[in-house]
């Protein structure tokens, strides 16, 4: 941010200058003309290269706002500062030729310099805007393809885990492969497997260690109007987890014989699961349904 700032107000400063500079020499121009004569110079001779110079000013301006191009100030500054010097080389020697000629005195000299010079340090600005532009898109499209590549894996495995799923021959089976799978994919390690009714429950797996049973109960049952295999986030916990956690998710998987399955996990920040990792936890919700709907209702001992 303050090299942002940094470079932005060193390009802003300096189309300022030559801002100035133009309008004094613009006004200096005026000399020898008068009325509307000297209306007509002023706005051929001198108002472009004005806003050509202002224009450098609001990108200064506009560039301390753009955190997209912080990583590119140097390249925007290498084509800024080559341009200035590739239109002052050029200015230089439209100037050293004309000199060279007998009997001819340029006396328009620094005018000239100064015009391919606004002009250089603005098509060098805009050109390194575009080049970074372009470098950005790049860094885009390079995230995007590595979060791509590194969805697939991840539905790979929870496939894998979904034909695990499809072999197991108890809840304790399903379960274990679902917590497992919590803790792997996202980091979650205060997870629980419970079946839920409206009076009775079973915790079959839980590491939300030295928290009463009723908390985790509590909490799954806020599940039971969820749709089956679908994602909630809760902000208020009950007591005592919510000393434990500032959130949580539960993931309703399917109802058993007149009860709910459901996992639930503690998390700090229920807000951090993007999209893709929501449809990640839906297919693994979709394959302990499935699992769970081939297991024998003998073992819902609740």
């Amino acid at each position: 941010m303050q090299r942002r700032t940094s470079v932005g107000g060193a390009v802003a400063l300096t189309g300022s200058v030559l801002v100035l500079v133009q309008l004094v020499q613009g006004i200096q121009q005026l000399e020898g003309f008068e009325g509307q004569t000297s209306a007509v110079v002023f706005a051929v001779e001198t108002v472009p290269f004005l806003l050509v110079a202002g224009a450098l000013v609001y990108i200064g301006y506009w560039l301390t706002g753009q955190s997209k191009y912080e990583q590119d100030l140097s390249r925007i500054v290498v084509w800024g500062v080559g341009s200035t010097l590739l239109f002052a080389s050029v200015s230089a020697l439209i100037i050293f030729s004309q000199q060279a000629k007998p009997g001819v005195d340029i006396l328009e000299a620094p005018v000239i310099a100064i015009n391919h010079v606004t002009v250089g340090a603005v098509v060098g600005a805009l050109v390194g805007l575009y080049d970074a532009q372009g470098q950005a898109h790049q860094r885009a499209l390079a995230a995007e393809r590595d979060r791509t590549e590194q969805f697939a894996k991840k539905a790979m495995d929870i496939n894998t885990y979904g034909r695990e799923l499809t072999r197991s021959d108890s809840v304790d089976a399903v379960s274990a492969l679902c917590i497992q799978a919590l803790q792997g994919f996202l980091g979650l390690t205060g997870t629980a497997f419970l079946i839920v009714g409206d009076d009775d429950y079973q915790i079959v797996d839980s590491t939300v260690v030295d928290v009463p049973d009723r908390a985790l109960v509590e909490l799954a049952r806020r599940s039971r109007d969820q749709e089956p295999t679908t994602v909630v986030g809760h902000e208020s916990l009950p007591v005592p987890l919510d000393e434990r956690a500032d959130s949580a998710i539960t993931l309703r998987i399917t109802d058993l014989d007149g009860a709910s399955a459901v996992l639930l996990a503690l998390t700090d920040d229920p807000d951090g699961f993007n999209d893709e990792d929501v449809q990640l936890l839906e297919l693994l919700l979709a394959h302990a349904a499935t699992a769970l709907n081939h297991v024998s209702t003998a073992d819902f001992d609740r």
